[in-house]
């Protein structure tokens, strides 16, 4: 059954909470674990310290990726967007507004935050994708938006300084303490 954006939106909020739209399909997400969202609290706060005046944090917002008769809305992890983005009207973000999407990987999500967002962030020109693997030592892939297409910009475990969206230091460890 294909949802609109309108379908979406009259949906109560229960009912959307743990559902992408993808090409017009309700698309359950795998349900999050006390450890990613405990990670996925200390990431955003690191965040919120760190971001430049015209940059703000959320997590699990939706980002709308393509409209039209087949829409495609994520509902990243964390999503770091303008300041100009956030108004108490607003239920989801367009991707211009977007400065840098992150996914935490579980085992249920790993192909689907390693492939497939990868190739729909980028197209939406989203500057900056971070991946995050909580199994052993945390880890993070940086990906930069370069000529339509991401490309590594840092990755490590322990404590990793970051470019994009703006200089930064992360404390990995920090995530599954």
């Amino acid at each position: 059954m294909i949802t609109t954006l309108a379908g979406y939106d009259a949906m109560s909020e229960d009912d959307c909470r743990r559902h992408e739209l993808v090409d017009g399909e309700l698309v359950e997400m795998p349900p999050r674990t006390p450890r990613h969202q405990r990670a996925l609290m200390m990431l955003t706060n690191q965040l919120d310290e760190q971001l430049p005046a015209g940059l703000r944090v959320v997590h699990s917002f939706d980002v709308l990726l393509k409209d039209g008769s087949w829409p495609l809305m994520r509902k990243p992890d964390v999503v770091v967007a303008s300041i100009r983005a956030f108004r108490d009207e607003v239920t989801r973000f367009d991707a211009a507004d977007v400065a840098l999407v992150v996914e935490i990987m579980s085992e249920e999500s790993e192909d689907v935050d390693l492939r497939i967002k990868l190739r729909e962030y980028a197209a939406a020109g989203i500057p900056n994708y971070w991946i995050i693997a909580l199994d052993g030592p945390a880890a993070m892939a940086a990906y930069s938006l370069a000529d339509g297409w991401y490309e590594l910009a840092e990755g490590g475990t322990g404590t990793l300084d970051v470019v994009g969206p703006s200089p930064m230091t992360l404390n990995l460890d920090e995530l599954i303490r």
